[in-house]
């Protein structure tokens, strides 16, 4: 607790050449009685009961209180809620303790791990079906339960990693069984497995996943990354060490006439945010729980989608023109410009990106792929391709690929989609000279 200075000044015998560590060396039980005798300790006390207060305001135990001050000073502008409309974050006190019980149990695994202990025998008594029954405290026993899932796998505990990985089907639950099953000589289940990973895919990473493990059972799936890859369109450019890939092929095709813009994921969830501003923030889905939150805590799950379908196809349906979309877009701009929201990056190139894209683009399509991205919020608002570009004309986007670069699942599924949406997408090889 004292620095090296404070020691020295206790201890004459001490020497200001050495190092803090060396003279902690030096210390002995008589020596810190010495410290306590001339220096006043405070311990704090209750840490439990503040942890599970702040679980309780914040929803998690690391809570911050300094997010207060940042908001009183301005620091980050928060979107105006109702607070009668709040909901706690639990059902129950029980649900509220699994959850302080669960992060207190990560770090113990955390420390043991640290220490270089066998993990595999602390785990025994660990009440999964506890903890799993109520749907706050399971999305964190899921998360912890793949995190010893897997360490197990790695030591090659093979049989007992199938049985945390069998108490869920979080991703990548579903796959890892898969592989494991394969190591243990049962094929055949593994492959009922991928099949119904197949069917009903819970994201682009596991659906990528059981279409090649399928391909190369035997099972032919029509879907392939390197096919993919190897006949897209490529082009030739001089190697530039300041210069990004994406930067360097949008500067290849200014030179040929094109407008273009480093879009990613920036333009795209822009868009979002600003389309379903209203939807996002709606009190009423019993999704904020307290003044500080800058997006609802279901985003990330099924039931956002599934709760406000009803609104979202609604707000797209509203947009009846490419100038009533804009005319929202440029609304909601100008009035919640600087509050803080997920999607929204607050730039100076966003609206007018925005507001070009929404004029090249098929209105159709871009409603399509809003939607989609609503369906899946924590995969689908990645992966989207690299560059916009347009001229008088026309538009394309592309996905920049350099010789050594692939193609991720979630690439490859906007790839996929935006293509069916009838919007211009695809691949890009760039290849140096």
């Amino acid at each position: 607790m004292f620095t090296k200075a404070e020691l020295l000044s206790h201890f004459d015998f001490l020497e200001k050449s050495q190092k803090k560590e060396e003279i902690l060396l030096e210390l002995n039980e008589g020596d810190v009685q010495t410290i306590h005798e001339n220096e006043e300790i405070a311990e704090v006390l209750k840490n439990e009961e503040v942890e599970f207060i702040k679980l309780l305001f914040f929803g998690y135990y690391r809570g911050r209180m300094t997010d207060f001050v940042i908001r009183d000073v301005g620091n980050v502008k928060i979107e105006k809620l109702d607070e009668t409309k709040f909901k706690p974050w639990f059902q129950s006190r029980e649900e509220a303790l699994s959850v302080l019980h669960i992060s207190q149990f990560r770090r113990l695994v955390y420390e043991i791990q640290e220490a270089e202990l066998p993990l595999e025998e602390y785990i025994w008594e660990v009440p999964w079906e506890e903890w799993l029954k109520y749907p706050r405290s399971a999305k964190s026993a899921e998360k912890l339960l793949l995190k010893i899932a897997y360490y197990l796998e790695q030591i090659g505990e093979l049989s007992i990693a199938l049985e945390h990985y069998e108490l869920t089907n979080r991703h990548p639950a579903r796959e890892r069984k898969v592989r494991i099953l394969e190591k243990l000589d049962r094929q055949e289940e593994g492959l009922e497995i991928a099949k119904d990973i197949l069917d009903n895919p819970s994201n682009a990473t596991e659906l990528t996943f059981a279409t090649d493990y399928l391909n190369r059972s035997g099972v032919r799936i029509n879907r392939s990354m390197t096919e993919r890859l190897k006949h897209a369109p490529s082009i030739l450019i001089e190697k530039d060490p300041e210069l990004k890939v994406e930067q360097a092929t949008l500067a290849y095709f200014e030179k040929k006439g094109w407008n273009g813009f480093h879009a990613e994921n920036f333009l795209w969830r822009g868009i979002f945010g600003l389309v379903f501003w209203e939807e996002i923030f709606d009190e009423s889905h019993g999704s904020f729980h307290h003044p500080l939150q800058i997006q609802p805590s279901d985003l990330n799950d099924d039931v956002f989608f599934e709760s406000r379908v009803h609104l979202l196809e609604a707000r797209l349906e509203s947009f009846k023109s490419r100038k009533s979309l804009k005319s929202q877009i440029e609304k909601y701009h100008a009035e919640k410009e600087g509050i803080a929201n997920r999607f929204v990056i607050w730039h100076e190139s966003l609206l007018p990106a925005v507001l070009i894209m929404i004029e090249k683009v098929p209105l159709k399509g871009l409603k399509q792929v809003l939607l989609e991205m609503s369906k899946n919020m924590k995969e689908n608002s990645a992966g989207f391709p690299d560059l916009f570009l347009w001229h008088e004309t026309d538009y394309q986007f592309y996905e920049v690929k350099s010789p050594n670069d692939h193609l991720s699942a979630q690439q490859l599924f906007w790839l996929d989609f935006l293509a069916k949406s009838k919007i211009k997408i695809d691949v890009l090889r760039v290849n140096y000279l």
